[in-house]
């Protein structure tokens, strides 16, 4: 057996050990892309089961929120609690608001304007009063005025 022949054999023996390291890797490739691909399908299901959580429970409070059941009260309770506080909070992000809308166009305006920038409403919080709208009633008060006198 010659130099080349045994060099062959080598380079042949090789190649095969490569050839079954590259289809090895490969199958592990595919295996790993497999289990991604099963573990994001369970992750969606996940997500799919915890958005139906929320729409059963919100269905829940819509029709028993009222009159709960006495093992739902407490947290129905809580959604309550929760929604007054939401509003509060609300009104307060409102009152700090240096903008509204106009009442007739529904332009965004600043709330010290007089006229709405987008249709020229005048704006309700500006509105002049006419002089035959305002009644003042002035009472007098005989005996006040009689023990001031002195």
């Amino acid at each position: 057996m010659g130099f080349l022949e045994k060099v062959g054999g080598f380079a042949g023996k090789a190649g095969e050990k490569i050839s079954k390291a590259a289809t090895g890797a490969a199958d592990k490739s595919k295996l790993l892309a497999e289990k991604a691909k099963l573990k994001s399908h369970i992750s969606t299901e996940n997500s799919n089961i915890s958005k139906a959580y929320t729409e059963l429970g919100k269905k829940y409070f819509e029709i028993f929120g009222q009159n709960p059941a006495e093992d739902f009260a407490e947290i129905v309770g809580k959604i309550n609690d929760a929604n007054a506080h939401i509003a509060e909070l609300q009104q307060q992000l409102a009152a700090l608001d240096v903008e509204t809308t106009c009442p007739k166009c529904g332009a965004s305006i600043r709330k010290d304007q007089q006229f709405c920038q987008a249709c020229g409403a005048k704006m309700e919080s500006f509105v002049d009063v006419e002089p035959e709208d305002v009644s003042v009633v002035v009472e007098a008060d005989e005996t006040a005025s009689e023990d001031t006198e002195i």
